[in-house]
């Protein structure tokens, strides 16, 4: 992480009322965060950003990519980049591959900065 004085999240979430929440979560531990409704606008996002240390996404999501995808292509992009995954779903695809961590749904908005701050402090 750089200089910078807070970590900065992409949270990406299509639905409003749980992005909300899990961004109020990470404002509360200290990220910057950066929103996005799907995979297309977070790469928009992440491309105008300076810097991003972690991912959190949903896996189901609108659009032609899904945050598994997403997560392949930013890890591709970025090495350094943590990556928080979650879905109410289970994940029907193999992803050992993608060093991330998961997190089922419902959570509790709390989890998932904790486990982002976890990340960052390894």
């Amino acid at each position: 992480m750089s200089n910078r004085a807070k970590p900065v999240v992409l949270l990406v979430e299509d639905e409003t009322l749980i992005r909300m929440l899990a961004v109020e979560a990470f404002l509360d531990t200290g990220f910057e965060v950066l929103e996005a409704e799907h995979a297309g606008e977070a790469l928009l996002r992440y491309a105008a950003a300076v810097e991003v240390h972690v991912l959190f996404t949903d896996v189901n999501m609108p659009g032609e990519m899904n945050g598994i995808d997403l997560a392949e292509h930013l890890k591709a992009a970025a090495p350094d980049l943590h990556i928080i995954i979650t879905s109410a779903l289970p994940i029907l695809r193999p992803v050992d591959h993608l060093p991330a961590t998961f997190v089922t749904k419902p959570y509790d908005p709390e989890t998932i900065s904790r486990a982002a701050l976890t990340l960052l402090a390894a």
